[in-house]
């Protein structure tokens, strides 16, 4: 018997996890109309009483962006990725690195000794003078850092625009979080993302598009959830369920910097800053972590499913 005799077939659930994921559950027509399949068809797939000709299965998948393998069976399919010419690329970046090794050794042995008669003073300074670590104010690169060690995130935002960015001419490009939300994905982090119906209807669907091209189709159909709601947003704020253990063995000083704001579940929230001008967010108190969680929820369960 071979490995894919083994799998167990779960097009029913998959299909109906699809089907209300992406908002058709109130509306199938469009499904039928690009699959060419009857609505009592689909019917029979969702419960498993027939199963689809392979012409319609690969309709289906196109039609959700994601593989046969994930529709049929669950099994999510890693994005493949093109190495080029792997072998002479490794043979001269090792050749590079033989070359430089002496010099880098030699430079790295002078910027120690640098360093080290700067220690003293900046920690003395940053101990006697108010700072952002003790404010609670996070950076980009420090939020990155956070955000690697995530196993959930909950993201409240009037129109996604750091992950999305809408460029002077109309186009749209990468925010500075969308790499680490598609790299996220790979290792099983979920994604609820919750936008502004006014504001963040285009930047769901274009945000989607993207981590497909970045994750593929069947990380994303599986892990990532969007939907819109008309509540008023005022203010952007991203909650994180993270790896503590993780996170405090491999980021000591920024586990020491935000050890305070982290609950004993792992939670972690922090108010997305509302201009550009500002270069930093900031952590939430824990009573303001817990009513922002009870708020999200609230919001997610009355919004509308999207993309």
């Amino acid at each position: 018997m071979t490995q894919v005799d083994r799998r167990t077939v779960k097009l029913g659930a998959v299909l109906g996890s699809l089907i209300e994921r992406q908002g058709y559950s109130r509306n199938r027509q469009k499904i039928l109309d690009s699959v060419g399949v009857s609505s009592s068809a689909l019917s029979q797939y969702l419960r498993d009483q027939s199963r689809p000709s392979f012409e319609k299965l690969v309709s289906l998948a196109t039609f959700f962006d994601v593989s046969l393998d994930y529709l049929v069976f669950g099994q999510r399919e890693a994005p493949s990725v093109d190495t080029g010419p792997v072998p002479a690329m490794i043979e001269h970046a090792l050749a590079d690195a033989r070359a430089r090794t002496s010099r880098h050794a030699a430079i790295v042995r002078r910027i120690t000794r640098v360093l080290a008669d700067r220690v003293d003073d900046v920690a003395r300074e940053l101990a006697e003078t108010p700072n952002a670590s003790r404010e609670g104010l996070l950076q980009d690169d420090e939020l990155l850092r956070l955000e690697r060690y995530a196993r959930g995130v909950d993201v409240l935002s009037p129109d996604l625009d750091f992950d999305v960015v809408t460029l002077p001419d109309g186009t749209a490009a990468a925010g500075a979080f969308l790499e680490q939300v598609a790299s996220n994905l790979a290792r099983n982090c979920a994604y609820r993302f919750l936008a502004s119906a006014e504001e963040g209807s285009d930047s769901q669907s274009t945000l989607r598009e993207m981590l497909i091209a970045r994750a593929g189709g069947d990380d994303v159909a599986a892990l990532c959830n969007f939907r819109l709601t008309t509540v008023p947003v005022m203010v952007g704020v991203c909650l994180l369920e993270i790896d503590v253990v993780s996170f405090s063995a491999e980021e000591p000083a920024l586990y020491e910097q935000l050890e305070s704001y982290i609950s004993n579940e792992g939670w972690i929230g922090y108010a997305i800053r509302p201009n550009r001008e500002s270069n930093a967010d900031m952590a939430m108190s824990k009573d303001r972590r817990e009513r922002a969680r009870v708020a999200f929820e609230s919001a997610w369960r009355s919004a509308k499913v999207t993309v």
